[in-house]
This record gives C-alpha cells, sequence and structure tokens, in this order.
C-alpha cells in the first residue's frame, strides 16, 4: 500500500522524477546530457563533482572517497562495486556517467533540437512545437529557445535568448540566464526544498548556468557575473514581466505559473506583472565548511496585497536574505540555510547524512512561519513545520529501507505522517522491488498502498518488467480504491533504443488517481495520471545512425472509460 506524493524508488530514471508536483528539471535533464558526454572522473573528482551524477545519493558520493584513500586509485568503474553496501542497481544507472581516467571536456560547436507533439485526430492548433539552438566558440555559448503550447496562435508564443560567457574561473550571463545556488529557501531553479524536492537535486550548485526551460515565469532575465577572489561571489540584476492576476483596484493577487495564453482568462494575465530583483552571494570555504551569504531585493509593480485585505505586504520594501552553512566530514554531511524573508519572517531547513557499517542514515527538517515567502524559493501560507528521517541498509544480498515523513499545515489544520518500507532483491538476472506505505492525516489513516516491480534482464541489450501497484483513498466512511498492471519491453543499444508499455488500471475516483513515470521523447519528464477505468500504453524508439544526428519517436494512447487521448511525438537532434 503506497502512496506517491513524494519522490518513489523504482527503476531507471524514476528514482529521481516520478513526482505529482509540477516541477521544473529540465535542469535536471540538461545536466544529464551533459555527463554522458563528459563522464566524472571517480580517481580525481571530489565531492561537488560527484554529487552531480543525480543516482548518487551524498552517502554514495561520502564512500566513494573514503574508499579511495584508503585503497588508492580505483582500476575500473567496476571497483566501485567493491565498496561496502554499493548495490549492482546503483552502478548500472550510473555506469555511463563515470569513468578512471579523465578525457577532455566534450564541446558541441553546434546544437539544435526540434519537437513537434500532436494529438490525432489532429485538432486545431493542437500542436506543441519547441526548439533549442546553442551555439559555442571557446569561452562563449549562445542559446535560443522558443516554444508554442497547445492551441496557442504563434509559433514563438514563448521564447529565451542570452549568452553565458564562462573562463573557467569568471561567468557572465547577458539575456535569461538561471542561478543554481543554496538549498533551495531562497534559490533553487528545480524548486524549493518546502516542496519535498530531493536534496540530491539541489546540493549541485553550479552558479550562473544558461536558461533553457520553457516555464515562462521563472529563471531571471538581465545580467549576472561570478568571479572568485579571497572568496567566490556572484551579483545578478533581473528585470521581467510575469504572468499573474491584478484585481479591478490595480493590485496584484496572485502569479500564474502555466505560462498558457489560450482563451480571454489567460490571455488577460499575461505579462501583468513586473518583477525587478538586484542581489548578491558570496561563500567561503573553511576546509571541510562552506559558508554562504546571500541577499536579493524585489521590486513588483503592481504592488501584492493579502487576500483578506488591501494591505501591500511586499514590493518595493521587499528583500530577503540567508546564511547557508556546510560541512563534509569523512563519513558525513550537515547542512543547513536560515533565511530572513519579508517582515523579518525567519525559516529554513537543516539536515545530517550518514553511514555506518551496513546502515545509512538521514535526517532533514524545515520550519517556515505563516507568511514567509521567496519569489525564486518557498511559500508558507501556515505555519509549517517537516521533516524526514531515512534509514537505508544496502548491500549484495539484500537492500532494505524505511523512511518516516511529517508534515505540519499541509492542509487547513492538520498533520500528514507517511511510512514507506522498501525491500529489493536480485537474483541473477531477475531485480524485484516492494514498496509498502501509509499516509495519515492526524491519527486516522489518510492514503495507503503497495507496489510490486519485477524487472527480468536476461541479456545486457533486453530486459523486461512488470509493474503491480494497489492504492487506497480513505474519504470519510468510504474507501476509494485504485490498481495498475502494466508490462513493459525494451532494448538498448548504442544507436538504437526502444521500450513498449502497455498497462491496464481501474480506479474508483480521482481521488485514487495512479500516477505512473513514463519514458518520453528527449528533454520531456512525463508523469502519466491515471484514474476511471482503462488502458493505457505506448511506444518509443530512438535512432542514431551517426554521432550527428538522433531521431526520436513515441506514440501513446490512454482510454479512460469511453473517452481517449492518443499522441504523436517526433523529434531531431542535430550536433556539430
Amino acid at each position: 500500500m503506497i502512496v506517491i506524493f513524494l519522490l518513489v524508488v523504482l527503476a531507471d530514471d524514476a528514482i529521481i522524477f516520478e513526482i505529482e508536483e509540477e516541477k521544473d528539471l529540465e535542469i535536471i535533464l540538461a545536466e544529464i546530457a551533459f555527463l554522458q558526454n563528459n563522464p566524472i572522473d571517480i580517481n580525481t573528482a571530489g565531492f561537488d563533482e560527484l554529487i552531480k551524477i543525480p543516482y548518487f545519493t551524498m552517502n554514495d558520493c561520502l564512500k566513494i572517497l573514503e574508499y579511495r584513500d584508503r585503497h588508492g586509485f580505483y582500476d575500473s568503474p567496476y571497483d566501485l562495486l567493491n565498496i561496502p553496501g554499493f548495490d549492482p542497481f546503483t552502478f548500472e544507472k550510473v555506469r555511463p556517467f563515470i569513468t578512471v581516467k579523465a578525457k577532455p571536456i566534450r564541446l558541441e560547436n553546434f546544437f539544435t533540437r526540434l519537437r513537434l507533439i500532436t494529438e490525432i485526430p489532429r485538432e486545431e492548433l493542437s500542436e506543441e512545437y519547441y526548439t533549442k539552438t546553442e551555439f559555442f566558440y571557446g569561452q562563449y555559448n549562445v542559446f535560443v529557445v522558443t516554444e508554442k503550447d497547445p492551441h496557442e496562435n504563434s509559433l514563438f508564443d514563448y521564447y529565451a535568448l542570452g549568452t553565458v560567457i564562462d573562463d573557467g574561473v569568471r561567468k557572465f550571463a547577458l539575456g535569461k540566464y538561471n542561478l543554481d545556488l543554496g538549498s533551495g529557501v531562497l534559490l533553487s531553479p528545480v524548486g524549493s526544498f518546502f516542496s519535498s524536492i530531493d536534496f540530491r537535486m539541489i546540493s549541485r550548485e553550479r552558479g550562473i548556468i544558461p536558461y533553457t526551460s520553457v516555464l515562462e515565469n521563472s529563471g531571471f532575465f538581465g545580467a549576472a557575473f561570478s568571479d572568485s577572489l579571497f572568496l567566490k561571489f556572484t551579483l545578478f540584476y533581473s528585470n521581467q514581466k510575469l504572468d499573474g492576476r491584478v484585481d479591478s483596484l490595480g493590485f496584484a493577487r496572485s502569479f500564474d505559473k502555466s505560462g498558457e495564453h489560450v482563451d480571454s482568462l489567460s490571455l488577460s494575465k499575461k505579462d501583468r506583472i513586473n518583477e525587478e530583483i538586484v542581489g548578491y552571494d558570496v561563500r567561503y570555504r573553511f576546509s571541510e565548511l562552506l559558508v554562504s551569504q546571500r541577499t536579493y531585493w524585489c521590486s513588483y509593480s503592481p504592488g501584492f496585497v493579502c487576500t483578506d485585505s488591501l494591505t501591500e505586504f511586499y514590493g518595493e520594501n521587499f528583500w530577503a536574505s540567508s546564511i547557508e552553512l556546510r560541512y563534509l566530514g569523512d563519513f558525513f554531511i550537515i547542512f543547513s540555510e536560515c533565511a530572513r524573508s519579508f517582515e523579518n519572517h525567519i525559516g529554513g531547513l537543516f539536515g545530517i547524512s550518514t553511514y555506518f557499517p551496513y546502515i545509512e542514515f538521514n535526517l532533514a527538517g524545515k520550519y517556515f512561519p505563516a507568511g514567509f515567502y521567496s519569489p525564486k524559493g518557498a511559500e508558507a501560507r501556515h505555519d509549517y513545520i517537516g521533516g524526514t528521517v531515512d534509514i537505508r541498509h544496502i548491500s549484495k544480498i539484500v537492500n532494505l529501507g524505511t523512511t518516516l515523513t511529517i508534515d505540519d499545515k499541509t492542509d487547513e489544520d492538520s498533520v500528514k505522517y507517511g511510512l514507506r518500507f522498501n525491500f529489493e532483491k536480485g537474483i541473477g538476472f531477475v531485480q524485484a522491488k516492494f514498496q509498502i506505505r501509509w499516509r495519515y492525516a492526524a491519527e486516522t489513516i489518510d492514503l495507503s498502498g503497495s507496489r510490486v516491480f519485477l524487472r527480468l534482464k536476461p541479456t545486457m541489450h533486453l530486459f523486461f518488467d512488470v509493474r503491480l501497484e494497489e492504492k487506497y483513498a480513505y474519504e470519510l466512511s468510504e474507501v476509494e480504491k485504485g490498481i495498475f498492471g502494466s508490462l513493459e519491453v525494451g532494448t538498448q543499444f548504442d544507436k538504437l533504443s526502444f521500450r513498449m508499455r502497455y498497462g491496464r488500471f481501474n480506479t474508483d475516483s480521482y481521488a485514487s488517481r495512479i500516477y505512473v513515470y513514463e519514458s518520453d521523447l528527449p528533454g520531456i519528464i512525463n508523469n502519466r495520471m491515471l484514474y476511471k477505468k482503462g488502458d493505457y500504453g505506448f511506444v518509443y524508439v530512438s535512432v542514431k545512425p551517426v554521432d550527428l544526428f538522433k531521431l526520436s519517436l513515441k506514440y501513446s494512447v490512454v482510454r479512460m472509460n469511453s473517452a481517449s487521448t492518443e499522441q504523436l511525438g517526433f523529434q531531431v537532434d542535430v550536433k556539430l
């Protein structure tokens, strides 16, 4: 019995990407694509480099460093399997991203991506277009991104362009850019810790990076500069228009995150609010201790008001500041970020990750008072306290784990507790996973469920997946049930990738809906939401006849009761 309201453990990319909240994970996808061409040398990499691989936990990185200190350099990536608690399943996921001999960084001089997705049968303006083009010349990177959502008229309803200059020490961005700084309380390009983002995603700080996402109301537009003197610093300025709701009195009420402009209501929100931000980030490392301090000032026009009054609660006078501490020991890492939001609201997070023989331990906590707000981080409507305790045993025999989560004030006057148990076992070419989970609202069970995942991999290039899931949602005196089952077959070669899945589902209501992560065209995250009764499936094919060219195709169909939705996707990637 399981609830998927946080990240869950499955196979392949689902360990990172299967979530229910809408998040901008484009940066993680871009990082994975870069690492495929530029694997990390485990003989020279430090913690900050190893943690760039999303499939590594913080404890995995610490173990790799500790083993290297004791036994010397690795002769082969397969030497990681000699580390106590390092299982073959993790190794299989990270193998494409690691090496034992540093190779020159490979940067394409030119990369372009064209994607088209359409419904079948085609409806007028139902197509979705996406293009991404990047030029590289020495230390210069110029990028352009365009997108047209379904039912929008213009092919260039959204576009982002800019340049990043990086000489290895200094960085300068002009145009559209993003900042990868901190643990997510104030500045994080992939969401905040408040929203249950996995800490692995927000601990890999890369500073100034290109903004190639298609989330229209995020990122920065202006200029940013970073350099290192006796400490490392980043200065940034942004001035852009965002979609939002403005009331009849001329006050801003809310942002619109969707970026859709398909009807009179959504068009009335387009570019209504002007956001201006100026700030800095400085950091200094004392041996194993990293100290960071960041501050930025915000100005919004028109000014925002509270939901129950006409009192402006931030605008030209709004500013936020935080201090972050991170200590990296031989067998543990401690992190924290404490922030001051408008009107002196103080919130933040803390955590520790460590390991003992055969046991890994992770603890994280967070607190945000009512009224805590950060445009690029977290927002709390009530006093919010949350935390996670995760204990795992990983060995070559069996993997076991348990996770306890507590979230206070997630809804009106509610406290939710989550408890999850995981079991994983591999025998020969068979890998089996079982998960059971409960969620409680106060003292009453709220949701529960279980999941079984079985993978058969008779050869290196061929696999079969079987997945079964049941879910129970407790609504007053009734129990709403959901069930899902699927079979998938796939093959992976250097030049060819193929996956095909067929599944059936039956849910009593929307409350017992089931989320399923599925493979999609490169650069897309797809968490399929299934409810009612029906079946669904997809076929995905990727062909790379030459290194310069890659073609990807995907066909998917979902039948829910009497309704049917079919979709065809086409993508071309070219690099020189």
